[in-house]
């Protein structure tokens, strides 16, 4: 694929993990959860959404930027999320579904930021 399609695939991905990430948190404050990751998060998607502009006006930073998050989350936050929440937690089928969803839009981004 040529680099702006990668761009496009990157900048998608950062910006559906952004609203997807905020989505599960509004959902599971509505269950009980604490409104710290609602807020957490909402400053996690809003840095995202930089990224994501950042990365469609060409600027090698934000590339960086997606790599170093896609790498971060990847390896280091979602483990450790997925053993200290997800699994105490008791997780349905939605809690799944989105653990599946974000880890996987992590490993696209990690492979769009450096394509692109």
């Amino acid at each position: 694929m040529e680099t702006d399609t990668w761009r496009v695939v990157l900048a998608s991905a950062l910006a559906i993990n952004a609203v997807l990430g905020l989505g599960y948190r509004v959902l599971r404050l509505a269950r009980g959860g604490p409104m710290s990751d609602v807020v957490g998060q909402a400053i996690l998607a809003t840095l995202l959404g930089g990224l994501a502009i950042g990365v469609l006006g060409g600027a090698g930073a934000a590339m960086l930027g997606g790599l170093l998050y896609g790498a971060f989350f990847g390896l280091i936050v979602m483990p450790i999320w997925t053993l200290a929440v997800l699994v105490p937690m008791r997780p349905g089928p939605l809690d799944y579904g989105f653990t599946v969803v974000y880890w996987s839009l992590l490993g696209v981004i990690v492979i769009a930021a450096v394509a692109a």
